[in-house]
């Protein structure tokens, strides 16, 4: 068991019902009190999760892994040795060992970013974006942001806003075009002012044109921040768009996604007066210390981008769109196939009729395929998890051949049309990305 002496197992008594019977199945069997017992549960669950994800195709979008040169300079030693500063006025004493990492991981990421100033020291992007909301916002302010179903991010919209104390307006927005609508966006920023409007989203499968949203907002007196945290693969391999060089105050990103580096944030910026002002509210106001081990992993995430990411980009576009013809031959329903499906990784799955987003992405995850329920990018589709957002980062990296993404096609119709056993499945699945 693993309630401590006298206390209850864990429980959630606020979540839904499915969620309390999950945790108390685990909890109760998880020996806390024995060390040794639970090394041996530990690492038979690590060994296991491991295992399974090298045996699935990894479609979800929010995800990637590590290259070998970042595996083998990710250390656990590292985690635990604390770090508070700038270079060269670290706290402890003794800490300055620490600035090589950091000053390499900022400056490989601010060279493949193309910004004059970066700060690696967020530990997610939802972090990042709370920074750069305590720099450009006042408590009672009113910032834009996206809508749901076009990617607006819960850190956009209600999370780290209303945290900050923020009213959160929504961008009015052109679902044809995947993009803000140009035309109605002078009529709302007059009428809602906000000070700050938010690029970038969770589903993401054109380009935001910047340069006429910045020209409109900056006639407001609006600020922008891009929020990069699923395309910062494709921006540093050149084959997106370039958003601070296009009219962007701020990008922020998380560094796990298309990045391809450990789990963490990091805001960029060419504006010195800001990046004073993010740096200081870094550390020390949303930060103390943070863990230094993602410093040499990140550096090189970076690196690799400068050096292979164009390929990278390409060929993670390129899957994309082959991925969407495939699913659309197999008689499934991509969205923005008229338009050649996407100009990023991204594909948006259309799976109401097999019971929405939540079933479709359990169903296909038992059969070792992961990828995540969504809403759709479609005007009618606010609230409602329609889709399955799918991401090709991830087997674009493992190798995966064009033959690989059409026979996945073919698998992911078979599950979801119930043509094929999903042991069987698993099992083709398995063999596919060996």
């Amino acid at each position: 068991m693993s309630s401590v002496s006298g206390l209850p197992a864990m429980a959630l008594p606020w979540a839904p019902a499915r969620v309390q019977e999950r945790v108390k199945a685990i909890s109760e069997a998880i020996p806390i009190e024995s060390p040794a017992q639970l090394f041996e549960y530990l690492s038979h669950a690590t060994e296991l999760a491991i295992r399974t994800y090298e045996k699935s195709a990894g479609l979800y979008a929010g995800a990637n892994v590590l290259t070998s040169y970042s595996i083998r300079l990710s250390s656990a030693e590292l985690s635990s040795r604390p770090t508070l500063g700038l270079p060269g006025e670290k706290f402890p004493a003794g800490a300055s060992l620490l600035d090589a990492l950091e000053i390499a991981a900022t400056d490989a990421v601010r060279t493949v970013m193309n910004a004059s100033f970066a700060d690696v020291r967020m530990p997610t992007a939802t972090m990042a974006n709370l920074a750069v909301l305590v720099a450009l916002t006042e408590p009672g302010d009113t910032i834009a942001a996206l809508p749901e179903p076009a990617g607006g991010h819960v850190s956009h919209r209600s999370g780290a806003p209303r945290v900050r104390g923020l009213r959160v307006a929504t961008v009015p927005y052109d679902y044809q075009k995947f993009d803000v609508d140009l035309d109605a966006l002078p009529a709302f920023l007059e009428k809602e002012t906000p000070r700050l409007l938010i690029l970038g989203g969770s589903m993401m499968l054109r380009a935001h044109d910047v340069p006429a949203i910045s020209r409109i907002a900056r006639h407001h007196g609006v600020r922008i921040m891009y929020d990069a945290s699923h395309v910062a693969g494709l921006i540093a391999g050149g084959r997106f768009q370039k958003p601070l060089e296009e009219g962007a105050d701020v990008l922020t990103f998380s560094t796990y996604k298309s990045f391809g580096g450990p789990a963490g944030g990091v805001i960029c910026t060419n504006d010195v007066e800001l990046a004073e002002e993010l740096s200081n509210i870094a550390y020390p106001t949303l930060t103390a210390n943070y863990d230094a081990s993602r410093l040499g992993p990140l550096a090189m995430a970076a690196s690799e981008l400068l050096a292979h990411g164009a390929e990278y980009a390409d060929k993670c576009i390129a899957h994309a769109r082959s991925l969407g013809q495939y699913l659309t031959e197999e008689g499934l329903s991509v969205v923005g196939h008229s338009q050649g499906f996407t100009d990023t990784h991204h594909l948006a799955l259309d799976v109401r009729e097999f019971g929405g987003g939540h079933l479709a992405s359990e169903k296909l995850a038992t059969a070792g395929m992961i990828v995540s329920p969504s809403l759709l990018p479609i005007s009618n589709d606010e609230n409602k998890w329609h889709g399955l957002r799918i991401g090709t980062q991830e087997l674009t990296r493992r190798g995966l051949s064009e033959a690989g993404y059409r026979r996945l096609a073919q698998l992911m119709a078979g599950v979801l049309n119930d043509g094929i056993e999903l042991a069987d499945a698993a099992a083709s699945v398995a063999g596919l990305v060996k």
